[in-house]
């Protein structure tokens, strides 16, 4: 199955979504992966990146080949299901609802090849009255068992045969929803982009107890706790590490410093540290959450021998400023 990771944090502007393009192209175009995009940023930011790559325009997407329709038809079917109806039937996802549910999911995928990889995504529409994706957010967080069809929805994503994804990336907005908790269940692992400054930095313990939280909440909810979140969530996520992005040489002292206290601040809280990201961290105290590899700001929008990471991004191109994070986040998913 494929290795799943959102990327979060709760301060905007700090490079999530172009991270999670310039990952997911890197992983593609230079690791051979075969990876697959999520937008579930209301802005619909990444889904205009990789339109790119199409002769339509993102308004354009025919509703039923978008994430919004997936997402509200999906949680939909799930809202007529009970907790028994799934755990007593081993059959249930077979009938036939669920096989149009995961053909229309591998319709709706679409994929950019490369010489041994591949870069999936499927579009986010942000311009369809009342099925933006935090409206369809409402209607999860209405009924438990709407989580579940966003479980069952990433199970089809990842079962599509012509992507056979190794990795789905998922670009998560600063804001919670019922649909962005689905993900952090379901996921295995999860990245924090962040500038190295007070402000960017300060949600950050936050954002982690909240995402512990979700494990707990959903674990004791009567309507999807206990064995069914066993069988349809991964283990409680873990988190890879935090990189910085747009760091700039000249400042490098006080971002080093503005780190080390965020480092010191989740290391006092008992944030578990993945063993897989030691080697791979920068060595502050006992444990350490800060990934070595950070983002240079390269804005150079003049020098076309020489384009920056905005530039590129917009483009669909892929900037090797984001080799050396790609490697180790690669590493330490598969020791």
């Amino acid at each position: 199955m494929a290795i799943k990771i959102f990327f979060g944090n709760y301060k905007g502007g700090v490079g999530k979504t172009t991270s999670v393009f310039q990952v997911g192209i890197n992983m593609a175009q230079n690791h051979n992966k075969n990876v697959l995009l999520l937008d579930l940023d209301p802005q619909a930011s990444l889904s205009k990146i990789c339109m790119k790559w199409e002769n339509i325009s993102l308004d354009s997407v025919p509703i039923e080949s978008t994430l919004n329709y997936l997402l509200e038809i999906y949680t939909l079917q799930f809202r007529r299901l009970g907790k028994l109806d799934i755990l007593s039937s081993a059959n249930i996802f077979n009938n036939e609802t669920f096989t149009n549910l995961a053909n229309m999911t591998k319709n709706a995928v679409k994929t950019k090849k490369f010489s041994n990889g591949s870069l999936s995504f499927i579009p986010t529409r942000m311009d369809i009255a009342n099925a933006r994706i935090n409206d369809i957010a409402d209607q999860v967080s209405r009924y438990s068992m709407g989580i579940v069809g966003i479980a069952k929805l990433i199970e089809d994503i990842e079962k599509t045969p012509d992507i056979k994804p190794d990795y789905i990336l998922i670009d998560c907005p600063p804001s919670l929803n019922a649909i962005i908790q689905a993900v952090f269940l379901k996921s295995n692992y999860y990245i924090i982009p962040t500038i190295a400054d007070d402000i960017s930095i300060s949600g950050v313990m936050d954002y982690i107890k909240v995402i512990e939280k979700t494990v707990q909440k959903y674990t004791y909810d009567s309507a999807v706790g206990g064995i069914l979140l066993e069988k349809m969530f991964s283990k409680p996520p873990k988190l890879i590490g935090i990189f910085e992005t747009m760091a700039k040489a000249k400042s490098e002292t006080s971002s080093n410093d503005v780190l080390m206290g965020l480092n010191m601040e989740l290391y006092h809280n008992n944030i578990e540290e993945l063993e897989n990201s030691k080697p791979f961290t920068r060595k502050i105290a006992e444990r350490n959450y800060i990934l070595s590899e950070k983002v240079y700001h390269r804005d150079n929008r003049s020098n076309p021998n020489d384009y920056g990471i905005p530039y590129k991004t917009s483009r669909a191109e892929y900037h090797d400023e984001y080799d050396k994070i790609t490697t180790q986040i690669i590493k330490i998913c598969e020791q």
